[in-house]
């Protein structure tokens, strides 16, 4: 195995952040994020929802949905999942897996690939985002 070229390079915001339990095992958030950058070279637009758990020893485990939308109107879907460990200061850096689906045309590969990445999100709300193929 071995990581191939940049898929997906995108930057943005959370958008909206909501506390759902808070319990012994952690405190776990769903957070709305919206993105833009590029998909292949190609612009597009994606939008997150996640829920992200903090557990006692500050370790950090997520899963979301996406929806991705290229300029040239394909859309991607997407299913996530990270680990991460907080960092003082507040930004958390996410070592990523997604595994796109529903993908036509030039991106009808992506059906059947897995995507690798690192998320960060920065204390300010701003996030960056970068996937490699997975071959």
């Amino acid at each position: 195995m071995a990581l191939g070229e940049l898929v997906l390079e995108d930057n943005g915001q959370i958008t909206g952040i909501r506390v759902l339990s808070t319990d012994a095992s952690g405190t776990t958030v769903e957070l709305c994020v919206t993105l833009t950058g590029t998909i292949r070279g190609v612009a597009q637009t994606t939008m997150w929802t996640y829920n992200a758990t903090t557990r006692a020893d500050g370790s950090m485990y997520g899963q979301g949905n996406g929806v991705l939308t290229t300029v040239n109107g394909d859309v991607i879907h997407l299913i996530g999942s990270g680990s991460a460990q907080a960092n003082p200061g507040g930004t958390v850096r996410f070592c990523t897996m997604l595994h796109p689906h529903g993908a036509t045309g030039e991106n009808a590969d992506l059906n059947s690939i897995g995507l690798v990445g690192e998320y960060v999100a920065a204390a300010d709300g701003t996030v960056t985002n970068k996937c490699w193929e997975w071959k």
